[in-house]
This record gives C-alpha cells, sequence and structure tokens, in this order.
C-alpha cells in the first residue's frame, strides 16, 4: 500500500513532467489509491528527499502494463533504466508487457528506441461533460450491480472480447469485486445476460472501464442503451465528468463514444516488449 507522502510525491513529480513536456501522463490513479502489498511500485529520490524518478506496473487482467516518469531536469542519467531493471525482475511470469507514453512526449520515444519494443497499438482518452445532451435511455436495457455468482459470464466477456486468458481474467476480476471505490455492472436486454461495464467514481468525476457485450447479442443496439444508461445515471448523481478509453483503431467503438457525446483529449502509445529478452 502507498503513503500518502508517496502519492504526493508521485502527483508532485507528474505535475512537474506535464508541465513541462506538454502531455498527458497515464498514472491510473484509482489503481494507486488502492494498491495492495504487490511489488508494483519504484522510486528514485535524491539525498534531500526528492522524488526524481518513479515507474509503476499494472496488471488489468492481461498485459503487465509500465509506466514512468522522471523530472525533466535529472534525465539521461540512468534513473529510469534503474527502475526498468528493477521493475521486470517481477514480470518473469508475465504473458506479455506493454510499456504506455504520450504519444506527444520525445523524451519517452526517445528512451522508447533503446529498448527491443514494437508498437502495438494507441489509445483514445475520452470524455464526456454533463453539459452535453444524450438521448433517451433504452427500456429494453437495464443494468444491476454484479455479484458473485456472475463472475464465470464475467470471466467469459473478457476471454471472448479482450482475449485475456481464462485463467487471468479469473485472478483479476475476483481481486476487482474487492475494489470499494470501483463496481461492476451486469448489463441485462430483456432480462437476459448480455454484458458488462466497470464504474469507479471520485468526487465529479467517472471513469468506465472493462465495457463489452456478448457477442451473441451484438449489433442490436445494446452497447449504445447501455452506454446511454451510464451516463444519464452519473450525470443524475451531479457526476459532472464522465471517462473512458478506446483504442485508436476501433472504428466502430469510436463512433459509438462520439456519438453519445465524448471527445477525445490525450493519446496514449503502447510498445509491446520482447519479454524473451529476459530470459537470455
Amino acid at each position: 500500500m502507498l503513503t500518502k507522502k508517496q502519492l504526493n510525491d508521485i502527483h508532485s513529480l507528474q505535475q512537474i513532467c506535464e508541465e513541462t513536456g506538454n502531455i498527458k501522463l497515464k498514472l491510473n490513479w484509482d489503481t494507486l489509491k488502492s494498491r495492495a502489498d504487490e511489488e508494483n511500485d519504484y522510486f528514485h529520490y535524491d539525498n534531500s528527499g526528492n522524488l526524481l524518478g518513479y515507474l509503476a506496473l499494472y496488471n488489468f487482467g492481461g498485459p503487465v502494463e509500465l509506466c514512468g516518469m522522471v523530472h525533466p531536469n535529472h534525465r539521461r542519467k540512468g534513473i529510469f533504466s534503474s527502475l526498468f531493471n528493477e521493475a521486470v525482475k517481477q514480470l518473469a511470469q508475465a504473458r506479455k508487457l506493454l510499456i504506455n507514453a504520450p504519444a506527444s512526449s520525445q523524451s519517452a520515444e526517445g528512451y522508447i528506441k533503446s529498448l527491443p519494443c514494437t508498437y502495438s497499438f494507441s489509445e483514445y482518452q475520452m470524455k464526456r461533460h454533463k453539459s452535453k445532451k444524450i438521448e433517451t435511455a433504452n427500456s429494453e436495457v437495464t443494468m444491476r450491480q454484479a455479484v458473485s455468482s456472475d463472475l464465470v459470464f464475467i470471466n467469459h466477456l473478457d476471454t471472448a472480447c479482450f482475449d485475456i486468458p481464462k485463467d487471468e481474467a479469473e485472478v483479476f476480476n475476483k481481486k476487482i469485486f474487492a475494489c470499494k471505490n470501483e463496481r461492476t455492472f451486469i448489463i441485462e436486454h430483456k432480462s437476459e445476460k448480455a454484458g458488462k461495464i466497470r464504474i469507479q467514481t471520485e468526487k465529479d468525476a467517472a471513469w468506465i472501464y472493462g465495457f463489452a457485450v456478448d457477442p451473441s447479442f451484438q449489433g442490436k443496439g445494446i452497447g449504445r442503451g447501455a452506454l446511454t444508461n451510464v451516463v444519464n445515471l452519473q450525470h443524475s448523481k451531479g457526476i459532472s465528468w464522465v471517462h473512458l478509453e478506446v483504442a485508436a483503431e476501433n472504428d466502430h467503438a469510436l463512433s459509438l463514444y462520439k456519438s453519445c457525446g465524448f471527445e477525445p483529449y490525450g493519446t496514449q502509445d503502447y510498445y509491446e516488449y520482447d519479454l524473451n529478452t529476459l530470459k537470455v
């Protein structure tokens, strides 16, 4: 579990890096604030106690993701390389490692070129403000909070829609059920299970994750109905902004989100690291 000081140090360093580089880092703050005891966070402090470098690993039920940053005045000193070398020791059993970097970050691009990586995909970060109008909810599409007996169906959706191995989906979703600030909901069409969606809220913002409709139910407007329901519900609770992320090449999902009032505000690039180089 990260201490209050560590969280404050990470936030301060993030602000410096973002303002200096005119970028947006994806540090998944909801995850950082609910870290368990796993070794997923790596710090580099100077002798005065100032945080100069930070790296985080994330396991969202699929490939392990990595994101990090170094103070602009202390780059090219081997800080990130040292943090990276420590972090990869935890990846002996990882199926895939994706390194995340803001698409506009020249420093990140330069460093990644020195690693055995290949570009994998880009992801749009999108948000929607409550001032935008949205269509009336579809009465045939409803949602209820998931219970433990839904886990088999939830795991099935992660495998069918996101190509996540069954065993990884089981471990991840069991962990998610224990999170207090994130809830999984089952999407139903005419009272039949059709999909799922996760909602995490903090202050006046909400984040949508793991949005999936079973392949056998796709093409019936269920995704749009569920998204409309979620947006209406969150805004009715006083939530100002609803956020989500979508792969840039997913034209269908991108069109759906834009038609529901979501706008891109940032782009993240993902690079797959060659884990075979760790076994040499």
